[in-house]
């Protein structure tokens, strides 16, 4: 058991990354196989933001920080990689985004810690933690990350208020971590709807909102915790073979 607050929901984190896979296989037919049908496009809105949210969740449970990071990381590098060199271009795939959250998210973890240990301690933190929000900005704008800079801070802006206690406003507290989690969480979303170079339906992604309230803060039977990463690249290898067949 992971959170007995979530229990509420009827869905664990590995029918959820289940989904997000099948949406996510979804869109990429429609990207390589079948354009014409737009359809497949707006259901394939609903991945993002399953793996963002359980990018968020696997840092907040994590216990090997570093393992996490570069298995996300080096997977994401090999992938950049393969585009590259099939298609001689930089693409600056979602596992690349997906890194850049989870440094965001530990940094802010250790800003948090800092602040308990000593004021000074904390500023020097929080100026680190500026310069690397500052650093993946540049770095969206002139390199480029898919869903852009807001994709990097939609995964932490689910963990935005996590261990802290004495919030001034009452907002944040055991009882409602979920609602403020997904409230924050759905901000983002909105931010990388509106503001980021992505479909002009891409709104559509609030509609995983739903799922993620079902979410019952458990892992679920079964981890396959790297499957999951290996989708990415397994599933965009088999759909181009299967293009170059048909071509």
């Amino acid at each position: 058991m992971r959170n007995s607050n979530l229990r509420a929901g009827v869905l664990s984190a590995f029918e959820l990354k289940i989904l997000a896979c099948v949406f996510m296989l979804i869109d990429h037919i429609g990207v390589i196989l079948l354009p014409e049908v737009t359809a497949l496009r707006y259901i394939g809105r609903l991945a993002f933001p399953l793996f963002a949210y359980f990018i968020a969740e696997g840092c907040r449970y994590t216990k090997n920080k570093l393992r996490r990071f570069l298995s996300v990381f080096v997977l994401g590098v090999i992938c950049e990689l393969g585009f590259v060199i099939f298609s001689k271009a930089y693409y600056g795939n979602i596992l690349l985004t997906f890194s850049a959250s989870i440094l965001l998210i530990y940094l802010m973890d250790e800003v948090k810690k800092a602040f308990i240990k000593s004021k000074v301690t904390g500023v020097l933190m929080t100026i680190l933690l500026v310069l690397f929000v500052v650093a993946v900005y540049f770095y969206c704008e002139y390199v480029g990350l898919d869903y852009g800079f807001f994709g990097v801070l939609t995964p932490a802006l689910a963990l935005l208020f996590d261990n802290i206690d004495n919030f001034s406003i009452k907002l944040y507290n055991r009882v409602n971590r979920k609602s403020v989690s997904l409230f924050m969480f759905s901000l983002g979303l909105l931010f990388v709807s509106f503001f980021e170079n992505v479909l002009s339906y891409q709104l559509l992604c609030l509609l995983s909102l739903p799922l993620l309230m079902l979410y019952n803060g458990e892992r679920g039977k079964y981890k396959f915790k790297y499957g999951f990463y290996l989708f990415y690249p397994l599933h965009l290898v088999v759909l181009e073979g299967i293009a170059l067949v048909l071509r």
